[in-house]
């Protein structure tokens, strides 16, 4: 099982995927992508520990590589979050990778991979899609290969939930 949880910045997805895959599964991977780079990452990082503290989830730290995840059958995997995995991919120090087609799909790819070793696979991504565009060539391709991701995804995905306010709207159940 797919489950893909959007919103946009500080909507309560994070909480409410941590909460859905807690009432459906004892054997929970929280798998945490952002880079401890910074004080708002720092700050971010402390915020969701707390979060998810006493909810029985085994965190691992992965920003990039997820398909060498080590994971059973039997565990349910919080994929947070699918933004920072992709601009860890996208990125490095001397700014956009040239491959950015090629990245978006290893990573689509990667999760269908992680999904045929394990029970299920929540995941949780930005709707970033209002943003004002041509503000740079590289902000403009990480928004196209975001929703690339995002448009996969959904595809496959046997539920998808878009939160708003910390209210979830199903949008698509199969």
């Amino acid at each position: 099982m797919i489950v893909y949880i959007y919103g946009g910045v500080s909507s309560g997805k994070s909480e409410y995927a941590e909460s859905l895959i807690s009432e459906k599964f004892d054997k929970k991977i929280y798998l945490a992508t952002m880079e401890n780079i910074g004080d708002y990452a720092g700050k971010r990082i402390k915020k969701h520990l707390l979060q998810r503290a006493g909810k029985g989830f085994f965190t691992v730290e992965e920003p990039r590589h997820i398909k060498d995840l080590n994971v059973n059958f039997e565990d349910n995997i919080l994929l947070e979050d699918l933004t920072n995995l992709l601009s860890n991919n996208l990125f490095d120090e001397s700014g956009l990778k040239n491959n950015f087609k090629q990245i978006t799909e290893e990573i689509f790819s990667d999760i269908i991979t992680l999904k045929s070793r394990c029970n299920s696979v929540f995941i949780v991504g930005n709707d970033i899609f209002s943003t004002e565009r041509n503000q740079s060539r590289e902000l403009d391709i990480f928004i196209d290969c975001l929703y690339s991701l995002h448009k996969q995804i959904i595809e496959v995905a046997d539920r998808v939930i878009e939160v708003i306010y910390g209210l979830p709207y199903d949008r698509k159940l199969k």
